[in-house]
């Protein structure tokens, strides 16, 4: 049982470190906005390029890691991901930031390894349970990164986050070399879909680049260029996916419809979580929302952060008695509760905490049925491949987030001086648009969870798995 402990805190530091580096400069986005001078649609990619990247690598990693080792992988992962940090520091300008921001999403990938980490080494009821506090960390560490973040970039600068992260990554890549075990790899016949990995990157990479163009561009020639490329990587990963012998996404496993509906909600999740998560920083910061500093952002935090590393947990082990769907249920109906305090009550610091702190207890829920839905329905032996999908999909919701939230504010912005200097600044209604878009889709998610979700465990007892 103690080894067992120590194997869940191990890999839950990982999901948070990683997940803390991703949103550490949150807080930041204005002050990095004027520093290099670009558009906010441009500045809204530093938050998702780190998730493009793991989108389109979870799945490879994932497929890689059964086959030659998980912890091989995630020390690889893991590695990359430091390189992205020191990468970060003495960034000149937006394009190297975003790069070394990039190298970062190689952390993200290596998530369905802790998981299968976790389920091959754990009987499963304690299984589910670490798989809760990891998933629980995936909200905390982001909680805990704009929280840190947003009191060095206050007192210091937002370029030592990046020096504050890098010993902790240091030292974890030592724990899991020393402290986890070496697994057997499974070989299986043919080669890694690097082809598939590449074709998904492009079409992924294509379809952010066309969400982030002014409105004149993206209607014009080089907007269907672009949007082209971006239809073309779809296709070319369709048809790469249904000839590969080890392929990246299993389309029988995506046929299944709980499967499926499980891939929607993880997509929605996300999405709706990094919509909010985007626009905090805007809202408590800038004179058109509540003009606070950048310490007050994390203290506003805080109590969601609490309430996420809870509902992980908890939920964890409740599924094994009562299933994924309820959860998804109750967590959409915290989703909803938050979005309308947001919507109709005058914004203020006790209604922001009040809906953070519901919103990030629904989150962890519907975050953790998500993940153990979808390994109800897969053998042991496929279980990084099958998290890697289904963490591509949260990933691809929470790289779509920022720059929903991007668009919004971006389209209503009044010119002002703040601090000293000329701002451009997001009008109040602006907020209250992300405000009804969380409305939005949480009522989506409601209605997938309610009337359409099935789960594939009948008295606590697993059904049949792929």
């Amino acid at each position: 049982m103690k080894h067992h402990i120590s194997l869940i805190l191990l890999l839950s530091m990982t999901v948070m470190l990683v997940m803390a580096g991703e949103s550490m400069l949150t807080a930041a986005l204005p002050e990095i906005e004027h520093d290099f001078a670009v558009p906010g649609i441009y500045e809204s990619w530093i938050l998702p390029v780190v998730l493009l990247v793991g989108a389109a690598a979870s799945p490879f990693v994932g497929t890689a890691g059964d086959r030659y080792g998980h912890k091989r992988l995630l020390l690889v992962c893991l590695g990359i991901y430091f390189l992205g940090l020191c990468g970060g520091i003495f960034a000149p300008d937006i394009w190297v930031l975003l790069i070394s921001r990039a190298l970062q999403g190689a952390g993200i990938a290596a998530f369905p390894l802790a998981y299968a980490i976790i389920r091959e080494r754990m009987p499963e009821t304690l299984a589910d349970t670490g798989i809760g506090v990891i998933s629980a960390m995936y909200g905390a560490g982001t909680f805990i990164g704009v929280i840190a973040g947003s009191f060095i970039t206050g007192f210091f600068s937002w370029r030592l986050t990046y020096l504050f992260l890098i010993p902790f990554s240091l030292l974890l890549i030592v724990l899991v070399w020393y402290f986890i075990q070496n697994d057997d790899p499974r070989e299986r016949a043919g080669t890694l879909d690097v082809a598939g990995f590449f074709s998904l990157l492009l079409f992924l990479f294509m379809g952010l680049m066309f969400l982030s163009m002014p409105g004149e561009e993206m209607t014009g020639m080089t907007g269907f260029v672009v949007l082209g490329c971006s239809i073309l990587g779809l296709i070319l990963f369709i048809r790469i996916e249904r000839r590969a012998t080890i392929p990246l996404a299993d389309f029988e496993l995506l046929k299944k419809r709980p499967v499926a509906v499980f891939m929607v909600i993880g997509f929605l999740t996300i999405l709706t979580f990094f919509i909010l998560l985007q626009m905090m920083p805007y809202i408590i910061r800038l004179p058109t929302g509540l003009g606070l500093t950048a310490e007050m952002v994390g203290l506003i935090l805080i109590p969601g952060t609490i309430c996420d590393m809870v509902a992980g947990p908890l939920t964890g082990r409740l599924i094994p008695r009562i299933g994924s769907r309820v959860p998804c249920v109750i967590g959409s109906l915290f989703f909803l509760s938050a979005g309308i305090l947001l919507f109709v009550f005058p914004l203020s610091i006790e209604i922001l905490v009040i809906a953070w702190m519901v919103f990030s207890f629904g989150m962890s829920m519907i975050a953790t049925a998500d993940l153990i839905g979808v390994m109800d329905h897969v053998r042991e032996d496929r279980t990084a491949e099958a998290t890697g999908i289904i963490q591509s999909m949260q990933t691809l919701g929470g790289m779509a987030g920022p720059i929903v939230t991007g668009i919004i504010l971006s389209s209503s912005q009044v010119s002002m001086v703040y601090q000293g200097e000329e701002w451009q600044v997001p009008q109040m209604e602006s907020y209250y648009l992300v405000f009804l878009a969380v409305v939005l889709i949480s009522l989506v998610i409601l209605f997938v969870s309610w009337f359409i979700m099935k789960d594939n465990r009948v008295n606590g007892k697993i059904l049949n798995r792929s």
